[in-house]
This record gives structure tokens, sequence and C-alpha cells, in this order.
């Protein structure tokens, strides 16, 4: 399955069930079994009984008969847009505005799950929810583990790779200027992760309490807080860095499409475009 967006574990579940979602959005067969593979991701955290596997599996297709008749024709619109304004360098003020477009989207289709989530957080005993926090944690600690293998020279490497591997999904190929640029942004990346660390904590303990307390009258509506801070990276203590962070990133991926070639351009501009096409497919 061809990967649009790929997070990282610290994230929480919820959202490793989006990126599923995200993906399947480039492969009719992947969307088509989206229930499924939501499933085959939340099977990794929790270990369901037969009568909680039934009502998931039904409210995953109620989501799903949603999600395509609501949420994939303004997906699509997004990527008409955006395959139409790619025709040449965008500004500043769009790259920030893509950004948020996207994040609504993304907000859209997980509060679209929320019911389903909320069904299920409520159906666990304390040694699920114990389980699913455990399961997470390690999971949180591999990945951190691995992030700061080696030396900060390789580190950077390693995420530079990542993002290059990323770009060339939409570009085929990244020259030598641009591989520097993406360096740059893996290099800020990993300086904020002190940052991005802090707020990953907040976040878990966030979704502890949902899980503590999931027999709380509120839950849908913590739930949907918690995407809200998810998405978007909220965070009261560190939304100045936040804020910074997000302002450097918008003016380097400025600069990168600034310097796409009409060759890059044209490929990115028929990958947005054969997306769409297999979205318009999906919808009707």
């Amino acid at each position: 399955m061809m990967r649009v967006l790929r997070l990282n574990t610290w994230k929480a579940l919820p959202v490793i069930v989006l990126t599923v979602f995200l993906s399947a959005c480039t492969n009719q067969l992947a969307y088509n079994t989206l229930p499924f593979w939501i499933d085959y991701y939340l099977s990794d955290y929790v270990t369901l009984t037969s009568k909680q596997q039934t009502q998931l599996d039904n409210d995953l297709e109620a989501f799903h008969q949603w999600h395509r008749a609501t949420e994939l024709p303004k997906l699509q619109a997004l990527l008409v847009q955006l395959e139409r304004d790619m025709s040449q360098p965008l500004s500043y003020s769009q790259v920030r505005a893509y950004h948020s477009y996207a994040n609504e989207r993304i907000l859209a289709s997980l509060e679209g799950l929320t019911p389903a989530i909320a069904t299920l957080i409520r159906s666990l005993n304390d040694e699920q929810a114990a389980q699913w926090l455990a399961v997470l944690s390690e999971n949180i600690e591999e990945a951190v583990g691995k992030a700061n293998k080696g030396s900060l020279k390789a580190q950077q490497e390693r995420r530079q790779e990542k993002l290059v591997e990323r770009a060339e999904f939409w570009i085929e190929s990244v020259g030598s200027k641009q591989s520097q640029q993406f360096f740059e942004m893996a290099t800020y990346q990993i300086e904020m992760r002190p940052v991005f660390y802090a707020i990953r904590d907040d976040l878990m303990g966030e979704l502890t309490l949902i899980l503590t307390e999931r027999n709380a009258p509120n839950l849908e509506s913590r739930i949907n807080d918690y995407f809200a801070r998810l998405v978007t990276f909220q965070s009261d203590e560190h939304q100045s860095d936040i804020t910074l962070y997000l302002a450097r990133r918008y003016e380097l991926l400025q600069r990168i499409d600034k310097h796409l070639s009409d060759e890059q351009r044209t490929t990115m501009r028929k990958k947005l475009a054969s997306i769409s096409s297999d979205i318009s497919a999906l919808v009707n």
C-alpha cells in the first residue's frame, strides 16, 4: 500500500488509523477495504472479545460509508485546487493555508471516527485499557530509541533520507540542492525533539485519562478535543515554539517548491490529478 503520510508512533493509535485512511486514498482496493485495515492496526494494541469485535466491525462499516459520501468529495476538491495552484510556485501564505486545509480534513475524518472509538473505549475492561497503554508506551520507547540511535550526523542523515523518500513519491527524483534543503529540515526537526517529546508526553497523559475515565458522560467530546490537539499539535506551554517551528517549516517548504524544476512540478501535478481521479472513482 502506498503511503501518502507516515506518522510517528507517539501520536497514538487513532492517528495510525488515519494513516491507513490517507494511504488508502492512493489505492482504490485499499480504500474499499478500509474497515479491515483500521481493525488490523487496532488489533496490535488491544485484544477484543467477539462481542467487541462485532460491534467494532459494524461501527467501522458505518464510518466507512459516511466517509465515502461526506469526506472523500472534500478531499478530492482540495487535491484539485492544489493541482491547479501548483502550476506555479506557491506563496508563503498558500503553503500555510494548505497545511491548515489538510489539518481540517484530517480532523474531520477523525471526528467522524469518534463514535466508533468511543464505543470501543467504553467497552474496554481494565486489563484491555492497560494493554492498550502498555503497548503504546512500548512502541514509543522503541521509536525513540531508533530515532536517537548513533551520532547526531547519523540521525540527521536518516531523517533526511525519510524526507527525501516522501518527496520522491510526488516528484520521483530529488536534486542535490533539494537534498540539502531536506537536510536543513531534518536538522531543525531533530533540534525540536525536546519540545516534540514534551508535547507527546502531555498527549500520552491525556490519552491515559481518556482510557482510565472511559465511562465519563463527555467521552466523545474529550476524544474530539484530544484529536484537535493531536492534529494541530497544540500545547499551551510550548505553543510559541511550535509557532516558530511551523513558520520555519512553511518557509522551507516554500523554498523547496520554488526551486522545483518544470519536470518535477509536472510530475507532482500528475500525481495529484491521478489521486484525484482515483477518489472520483471511489465516490462514484
